[in-house]
């Protein structure tokens, strides 16, 4: 019984994690749409060289500049930006704005989406049969040790008889 119980656990898991993959797949959808509404990719110059470069959560060595650029409602801006390390001032590099010009990161591309969508729709299945197969192996194991301890005290029963003249 627990071993079917533990395979239309797993069915229904993976059912879930099909409906969840796919929900999630759709958010990641409509978060893309909105930020390819909302983020603009803008050059900035800039106006001083890069700063002592350190390793970014990425891992990614990076470095700090002054620049400055233009905001796609068409204002000056100006502030520090991540850059590469090796940039001097003059040069331009290309940055992530939203509509006032403030920078964010690069908008969710469907590479990111889709990873999202296939981690949630297999890490449920997954999670839930790595719980069911515990379920099913502690099953196993308490039943063993009950016919071990069935057998022993049958044997004590039966041993005596085996045992001739007391050898």
């Amino acid at each position: 019984m627990v071993r079917l119980a533990a395979v239309l656990g797993v069915v229904a898991a993976i059912a879930f994690g099909v409906m969840f993959g796919m929900r999630e797949y759709g958010n990641g959808l409509r978060t893309e749409a909105q930020q390819a509404r909302t983020r603009h990719q803008v050059v900035a110059t800039l106006t001083g060289d890069v700063t002592t470069p350190r390793l970014s959560v990425a891992g990614a060595s990076v470095g700090h500049a002054q620049a400055t650029w233009m905001a796609p409602d068409g204002t000056a801006r100006a502030g520090v930006i991540e850059v590469s390390p090796g940039r001097h001032a003059g040069e331009t590099v290309r940055i992530w704005t939203d509509d006032r010009g403030v920078i964010t990161p690069r908008p969710q591309d469907r590479e990111t989406t889709v990873v999202a969508a296939l981690t949630v729709g297999t890490g449920v299945p997954l999670a839930a049969a790595a719980i069911l197969a515990l379920l099913v192996t502690c099953t196993r194991l308490v039943n063993q040790r009950r016919a071990r301890r069935v057998w022993e005290a049958q044997w004590t029963v039966v041993e005596p008889m085996w045992r001739i003249n007391g050898r």
